[in-house]
């Protein structure tokens, strides 16, 4: 891959497809879109078009998926969910001691910490997931009903026959 990606550069146009862009953002993350438009012969804008496509994007999330470490891709909830679960397994070890060693408070915390456990949440609404698909028939739709309160007008005929 990373040959290829030099022999690229050397010769300054490649073959493009998705996966040889995403092959080049991988082995230079800070690679502009300009640069990216000069390796593969196209021009700014389209390519612009390309990356943003759902297609590309997808395909550029699989290949994250691929190289990177999982601990970078954990979200935030994620990381509290480790943790939650790991101060419940501390807790629990505490806990697993004779009753006079534990005190008072942290017996109370650990009560109150499970009874929260069991209190019932709302869950969120999902939330619609808009295609780039879905955007365009929406902005035809609306120049379609824009163009509804015209009239088309039927011109003159006018005869050119020569006399």
């Amino acid at each position: 891959m990373y040959q290829k990606i030099e022999a690229c550069r050397e010769n300054r146009k490649c073959e493009f497809s998705h996966s040889a862009v995403i092959d080049a953002l991988v082995v230079n993350p800070r690679l502009r879109l300009k640069d990216l438009a000069q390796m593969f012969g196209y021009s700014e804008g389209w390519l612009s078009v390309v990356l943003s496509s759902d297609t590309f994007r997808v395909a550029l999330r699989q290949r994250k998926i691929e190289v990177l470490d999982p601990t970078m891709l954990a979200t935030l909830e994620d990381h509290y969910k480790a943790l939650a679960m790991r101060s419940v397994a501390i807790l629990q070890e505490k806990l697993k001691g004779p009753a006079e060693g534990i005190s008072d408070d942290l017996a109370l915390k650990a009560a109150a910490l499970g009874a929260s456990m069991f209190k019932p949440t709302m869950a969120a609404p999902p939330v619609p997931v808009e295609s780039s698909i879905d955007r365009l028939a929406d902005r035809l739709i609306a120049l379609q009903q824009g163009f509804r309160g015209t009239t088309l007008t039927t011109g003159e005929t006018v005869d050119v026959t020569p006399a």
